[in-house]
């Protein structure tokens, strides 16, 4: 215990918050020392003082004017401590032989920031969370539960073909490092074959490496010459088709070329990445000699130090790369051969619109919430992703859990429902939002028809309250025939903030071919393209020519859009109403964000 600790911090003072802790110190009002932080903006406070408005208010009240200056004496001082988030010290003897440590009721805190401590010979490490490792960790768990197979994380092989594929598709939402559209393009034109192909992706994807990924596309595909800068470095450059990506290449090459020892070399590496100039001066020389001295032509030598050089500072650490692609590959491997515990390991309230079109594209079923059968959590019900009520706007963990109590065994009928939960706090608006997700639907009686009798059921579990269930007869419930579809659509919408069974474009999609979906118009930019959405809202105008122009915010499953239709465009479409299904046909621009710039629309139905 006294041999590891965390470490120090400490944050200091910035030119408002001095400003602002030497205000409550001198007692100066609240209203005078906001005016001055106004005045002084994000400017430093020496700098500020120049600034007339700030002069004028500080000549005009001298204890303002003490306060300032005391104020810039305190600016960049410590203010307090705090701990830093990841670094940890360790030592093979006890720490306080060493530093001085303050123990805070749990854990001892080294008193040294951390920059001081590799100087007395100690070792600092960063560890870091990763909550990919708890989804890997539940989606094992759940493998097991549910198919009873287990499966050792460690022992998924790296080069399994059904994962390969998932990769060369860029089907990687939801994977470690390789979700982003940008990776799922990349991916897309590397192909990539292997585990290397797959590790190197992961680290050209980044600020330098990134600018060589078409030229490495090129020499993977055999359209382009490699060129090794040297060929006696061909080893270390061939898995890389020759261009530098990783810190230890650049060690390797100072190894070869100029005989440093691995430790030189690596302090080489850490120069460069650090863009120490007067190190890595020293360094050179020492290269250079070395390299000429080896049979390596001196211009030659300069102009690969120099390259590495440009490159140091954007390096990645390979071992980085291949152990956070491991966790990557495992992942898809998962994905690839248990999609189904894949989703549901990665699935909470606040994730579901992101993965909701996937899991549907993946043939998984998607069960809304159900009052007699979810639990807190996303969980498996006859081979379907069941919701946990939680999913609902206003319905909180605390009432999906006490729902999940006090139903037992289950609701006999509706009238056991609201005779059990009449005491866990359910609002009348709840109940509202439960009938109209659809959370309800098991007792078999329409939402229009629950709605139209909530007061009367309401009613009878307050008399029960009162009385007692002896004593209460049930209410007979008055009939109502359904909502109409758009109407449930829409209410559905409102209660999960999203279309969760059905949007109501998605069964137009399903009839015609080449359509786009609104997540994927990024990839149309400049393009032509033909698409399916509802009409969320529409805002005409005039334009100089006193001709009706109009633009729309239009939606799919997933995303939005604005729609531009110029005035010949709009002529030709009899009505615009919204709700209304359109099918566009039209290109793919950009202004703040992307739109559409339609050039033919039609009606699909009528209104819903």
């Amino acid at each position: 215990e006294e041999n590891v600790s965390l470490i120090v911090t400490f944050d200091t003072f910035g030119s408002h918050m001095a400003i602002r802790d030497m205000g409550r110190v001198m007692n100066v009002p609240l209203y005078t020392i906001d005016a001055l932080c106004k005045k002084i903006d994000n400017m430093d406070l020496l700098e500020a003082k120049k600034n007339s408005s700030v002069l004028e208010m500080l000549q005009s009240d001298n204890k303002l004017k003490k306060l300032y200056e005391v104020a810039t004496s305190i600016v960049g001082l410590p203010r307090h401590t705090s701990i830093h988030a990841s670094g940890v010290l360790i030592s093979n003897d006890k720490l306080y032989r060493y530093v001085p440590l303050v123990y805070d009721g749990q854990n001892y805190l080294c008193g040294y920031e951390k920059d001081y401590l590799e100087e007395l010979g100690l070792l600092k490490m960063d560890f870091l969370s990763l909550k990919n490792l708890t989804s890997i960790n539940n989606m094992l768990k759940y493998i097991y539960k549910y198919t009873n197979e287990e499966i050792n994380f460690n022992s998924i092989p790296l080069n399994d073909k059904l994962t390969n594929e998932l990769f060369q598709k860029g089907d990687t939402m939801g994977i470690f490092q390789f979700e982003k559209d940008g990776m799922q393009s990349f991916l897309k034109r590397l192909h990539p074959d292997n585990f290397e192909d797959i590790y190197n992706a992961n680290a050209f994807y980044r600020p330098g490496p990134s600018m060589n990924i078409d030229a490495f596309i090129r020499r993977k595909e055999g359209k382009e010459k490699i060129n090794y800068l040297d060929n006696r470095l061909e080893d270390i450059l061939k898995s890389t088709k020759g261009i530098i990506v990783y810190q230890e290449q650049i060690m390797l090459i100072a190894n070869k070329m100029a005989n440093f020892t691995m430790g030189e070399a690596d302090l080489l590496r850490r120069a460069m990445s650090k863009k120490k100039a007067e190190d890595i001066l020293i360094f050179r020389d020492k290269f250079i000699h070395n390299a000429i001295a080896n049979g390596y032509d001196e211009q030659e030598t300069e102009k690969i130090f120099t390259y590495i050089l440009n490159f140091a500072g954007y390096g990645f650490n390979k071992s980085h790369s291949v152990a956070y692609s491991m966790i990557s590959y495992r992942m898809a491997y998962l994905k690839a051969h248990y999609p189904l515990y894949f989703y549901l390991a990665l699935l909470d309230s606040t994730s579901l619109v992101k993965y909701l079109k996937e899991i549907k594209r993946l043939n998984i079923n998607i069960l809304k919430p159900n009052v007699c059968k979810s639990i807190d959590s996303f969980s498996i019900y006859y081979g379907k992703i069941m919701c946990p009520l939680t999913v609902i706007k206003g319905i909180s963990s605390v009432i999906a859990n006490k729902i999940c109590q006090v139903r037992e065994n289950g609701f006999l009928d509706i009238y056991d429902f609201f005779r059990k939960t009449k005491d866990i706090g359910i609002s009348k608006k709840m109940l509202l939002l439960l009938i109209d997700a659809g959370a309800m639907d098991e007792f078999q009686i329409n939402r229009r028809m629950l709605t139209e009798n909530l007061d009367s059921l309401i009613n009878y579990s307050n008399l029960i309250n009162d009385l007692g269930s002896d004593f209460v007869l049930k209410p007979e419930l008055i009939a109502f025939p359904e909502y109409e579809r758009n109407i449930l659509i829409e209410k559905e919408k409102d209660a999960f903030g999203f279309y969760l069974s059905n949007h109501p474009v998605s069964f137009y999609k399903q009839k015609e071919k080449n359509i786009i979906d609104l997540c994927d118009i990024k990839k149309y930019f400049n393009r032509e393209i033909i698409t399916i959405l509802m009409i969320d809202d529409i805002h005409e105008i005039m334009t100089k020519h006193k001709e009706k122009m109009a633009f729309l915010k239009c939606s799919d499953e997933e995303e939005s859009v604005d729609v531009v239709l110029f005035p010949k465009v709009l002529e030709n479409i009899p009505k615009l109403e919204k709700n209304m299904i359109i099918k566009i046909w039209g290109k793919v621009e950009r202004r703040n964000d992307y739109q559409i710039v339609a050039n033919k629309v039609i009606d699909v139905k009528e209104k819903i």
